[in-house]
């Protein structure tokens, strides 16, 4: 069988009546990794509280859009949607939402924030001290070369090198990637499509003797877990909340269904930050004291320190400490305090199970309203509101 039927719940109200056979949608997402599985719960939390069958397409390609046909569904839900899939919906005039944005067009999609990613890139990249930029993209695909495109964009008139070919992951033929890299101007930071991409740089980088990330650093998008933590270095990544995905095509199918005229059939939803791991731990400057200052910064922030302890611990000034910091990255020792707490916080907040107290004496803050004031003051938002917005129930 090529399905499963799914009871999401009892009638929750609001869309069905109670005595009327709950509407059907059908889930066509590959869950063989952690992107597809995540937006399968996103889409079952949502189903769940209107009480609507789920029903699991496994098939793929031809084979998907002839099963779907078969149910007669009343909505479909998607995981990059392929041309087979698309007709079977005009056939059957449903609505489809698709949970990324794939090389069709689709009537109604929920996707990554492409220009909020870049953000969050060239803001990680330049606080290491980076000036030298770079994309790693797959040839083909439409999605890549807008995440290309938005990384060029927040650069403004920096260079930005970009490199693309078809193969997306794995460790095949990896000389031409070799090539590039090595023609980077170094030390370079390399925003990279997706993780298993990364893991391809990576390992590209070992190939040729590129020290990581003292000569490339690499940053991917997703934070499949997984994939991040069994590469070497750990792969760092820009975090998002991908079951929010599918919550949110969930809903707009089901405001579709309602007949809701709908302002904005695309959605976007934000990252919720870069998760720092070993493939961008580095400090791309040349003063060995600022070095030393921003590593003792990474290392105790979680505690209760200022700029005094700082300067201490490294037996200068603080007028010293901060004018070599300026001088090198562009920013005070207190700036920098704040930024790695800051980072810090995000994904602590990304845990529903810290409380904000908790939360904020893990970053450092003896209390919870000193810790949201300096939240709000640096992101504009209180943490609830930042918490708020990851969250799918």
């Amino acid at each position: 069988m090529g399905i499963a039927i799914l009871d999401t719940g009892d009638y929750a109200g609001g869309m069905t009546k109670p005595s009327a056979q709950p509407p059907a949608v059908a889930v066509c997402i590959d869950t063989r990794d952690g992107a597809g599985r995540s937006r399968l719960h996103g889409v079952a939390q949502y189903l769940r509280r209107l009480g609507w069958r789920m029903l699991l397409v496994r098939h793929a390609g031809r084979a998907a859009a002839a099963e779907v046909t078969r149910l007669a569904p009343d909505g479909i839900i998607a995981y990059i949607a392929d041309r087979w899939l698309l007709a079977a919906a005009r056939t059957l005039k449903i609505p489809l939402v698709d949970t990324a944005f794939g090389e069709l067009e689709v009537p109604m999609t929920v996707s990554l924030d492409n220009d909020a990613v870049a953000r969050l890139a060239a803001e990680h990249f330049e606080q290491a001290g980076l000036k030298h930029f770079a994309y790693c993209g797959v040839k083909g695909r439409i999605a890549s070369e807008q995440r290309r495109t938005s990384f060029a964009d927040i650069l403004g008139g920096r260079k930005l090198a970009s490199f693309a070919e078809p193969v997306s992951e794995g460790e095949s033929n990896l000389e031409p990637l070799m090539r590039w890299l090595q023609q980077l101007p170094k030390p370079a930071g390399v925003l990279v499509f997706d993780d298993k991409l990364g893991e391809r740089v990576l390992a590209a980088c070992h190939a040729a003797q590129l020290a990581i990330p003292h000569q490339i650093a690499v940053l991917g998008i997703g934070n499949d877990e997984l994939m991040c933590d069994v590469s070497w270095p750990t792969l760092s990544s820009v975090g998002f909340p991908t079951p929010r995905l599918g919550y949110e095509a969930a809903h707009l199918l089901a405001q579709a269904l309602a007949g809701t005229k709908l302002k904005d059939p695309h959605r976007k939803i934000q990252p919720t930050g870069v998760v720092a791991r070993g493939s961008t731990d580095l400090v791309a400057v040349e003063d060995a004291l600022v070095k030393d200052a921003v590593q003792f910064i990474r290392k105790q922030a979680g505690n209760l320190i200022g700029v005094k302890q700082v300067a201490q611990a490294l037996n200068v000034s603080r007028r010293t400490l901060d004018r070599r910091f300026a001088d090198a990255l562009g920013r005070t020792a207190r700036e920098e305090l704040m930024r790695v707490r800051m980072h810090l916080a995000r994904s602590l907040l990304a845990d529903n199970a810290h409380a904000i107290a908790e939360v904020a004496r893990g970053c450092g803050y003896g209390t919870a309203a000193s810790f949201s004031r300096a939240f709000r003051q640096h992101s504009g938002r209180w943490p609830s509101e930042h918490r708020a917005d990851s969250r799918i129930v």
